[in-house]
């Protein structure tokens, strides 16, 4: 037990160092949603810019950014790393999955906050709750907006490592990724759009509980996946 977490915060800690060195992915991916968020919110006319057009923003914004990251995962010198530190150790190539899984959760889900913050400065003055103010229901809508995009990038998380792994021995892995990336994702962004859309027009949680079902049914098929999977595809 000892050595499997030994291996595991080796490899997250070599994660994590790539995820937030000076020039890496997290800041390329932040840096990205400002400049979305801005490109949209000087350039939109106003009367274009709704409650649910920002949610659209928001979304796409963290989609393409999850990507910055996700490219991470296809770094080859940090694949061979662990791949040595996890043969030598004689554990289980999901270890891999889960340890690298486990950094980009970390940096997703932070730049996930970071961009609500950032998007609420910018698109704030876009929402209007019978007669109240963002402000007013700011913290019931911030808590449900951070629940989705937390379960929602959890999925992406897995769903991430999983692609990259499946384009990882290919001569254009980066395309690949993206090939297999977007289409996959797609039905838990949708989800997660939706619910924060419905929260915006005023609805509560539990009018969106089916939607938080389906994102939850997701994000295991994405983990049983990777689970199943990851140790065959990586020996390929």
């Amino acid at each position: 037990m000892k050595l499997v977490s030994n291996v595991f915060f080796n490899i997250l800690k070599k994660e994590l160092h790539l995820l937030f060195s000076g020039s890496g992915f997290f800041w390329l991916s932040l840096i990205f949603s400002i400049g979305l968020f801005m490109l949209f919110r000087f350039t939109l006319p106003p009367e274009h810019m709704s409650g649910e057009t920002a949610v659209s923003i928001l979304w796409a914004a963290h989609l393409i950014s999850c990507l910055f990251c996700l490219l991470a995962a296809q770094e080859w010198e940090w694949e061979w790393f662990a791949y040595r530190a996890v043969r030598l150790s004689g554990t289980q190539g999901h270890l891999v999955f889960v340890s690298k899984s486990t950094a980009s959760f970390i940096a997703l889900v932070l730049l996930w906050l970071l961009e609500l913050i950032i998007w609420f400065i910018f698109f704030n003055s876009t929402f209007m709750f019978a007669g109240d103010t963002f402000i007013d229901k700011g913290i019931n809508i911030i808590n449900m907006f951070i629940l989705a995009g937390s379960l929602t990038t959890i999925g992406i998380t897995f769903l991430g490592q999983l692609a990259a792994i499946l384009a990882l021995h290919s001569r254009f892995r980066h395309i690949l990724l993206l090939i297999l990336f977007f289409p996959l994702s797609l039905p838990v962004l949708i989800a997660g759009s939706s619910f924060c859309r419905n929260i915006i027009n005023g609805g509560m949680w539990q009018d969106s509980k089916g939607i938080l079902n389906l994102i939850i049914a997701f994000l295991f098929i994405y983990l049983a996946a990777g689970i199943a999977l990851y140790d065959y595809l990586w020996e390929e």
